[in-house]
């Protein structure tokens, strides 16, 4: 799993070592990673974990590379890196952020797929599971290049899941709204009332947990969800079905 040192894919990490997973553990933010590998060890939990930056393809392929040799090949991928960037609006959005979300969200999607679906081929199996967003589906203004990317993330992984499905292997995302996480956190404090504007905005009155959207993506991952690909599974208390 990529990004897995904070928020939604840290607390898929420890849900998935609940179920018993043996874990490939990369993120750009070393530190926080060795701390979430280390509290994973202390559980008993194999853990092998590296620094790695979804724009490197190097990075990538070492993880999965060297991962698979510590602790065996991989059977099911999180692509789950990714950043909300900067807000804005269109018509004078930076071009250099946009290119930067587009290289983390999308490009480094593509990176995780395909350094991990040659082991999956010869295997004949495997799931892969990307992070989206409900932006995604919808169309939210002011965050033009974060929600072109999550779209493009949903296109790449039906695409991917057309292609290889003749090997048996299955490829969907998990497109949560807003989520409890140090993301959240951070794009709070530079926009004033936004947790409260979020918390009217959905059906159920609140943000999910990551904790909430960790058993959905780890349910996409798992045999429980075998006849289930090139799905965006919505997990959004509701909001797109308003």
């Amino acid at each position: 799993m990529t990004g897995a040192a904070s928020g939604i894919g840290r607390a898929i990490a420890f849900a998935a070592a609940r179920e018993g997973a043996r874990l490939i553990l990369g993120d750009v933010a070393l530190g926080r990673l060795t701390d979430v590998a280390d509290s994973l060890r202390a559980q008993g939990t194999d853990v092998y974990s590296a620094a790695c930056d979804v724009t490197r393809t190097a990075d990538i392929d070492a993880l999965v590379a060297c991962g698979a040799d510590e602790i065996g090949p991989v059977d099911v991928a999180f692509a789950n890196a990714g950043i909300l960037g900067t807000p804005g609006d269109v018509w004078d959005y930076p071009e250099t952020e946009f290119a930067r979300i587009l290289d983390i969200n999308v490009m480094g999607t593509w990176r995780t797929l395909r350094a991990v679906l040659p082991q999956m081929i010869s295997r004949r199996s495997g799931a892969i599971v990307a992070t989206a967003s409900a932006a995604g589906v919808i169309g939210p203004a002011g965050l033009p290049a974060y929600v072109a990317s999550k779209h493009a993330v949903v296109g790449l992984v039906k695409s991917t899941a057309m292609n290889v499905a003749q090997y048996g292997i299955r490829v969907n995302a998990f497109c949560p709204h807003m989520v409890d996480t140090p993301m959240l956190d951070k794009v709070s404090t530079e926009i004033p009332g936004l947790r409260e504007s979020l918390d009217q905005q959905t059906p159920l009155g609140r943000v999910a947990t990551a904790e909430e959207v960790a058993r959905s993506a780890l349910w996409l991952g798992s045999e429980e969800s075998s006849f289930v690909t090139g799905h965006p599974l919505l997990v959004d208390g509701g909001l797109v079905a308003q």
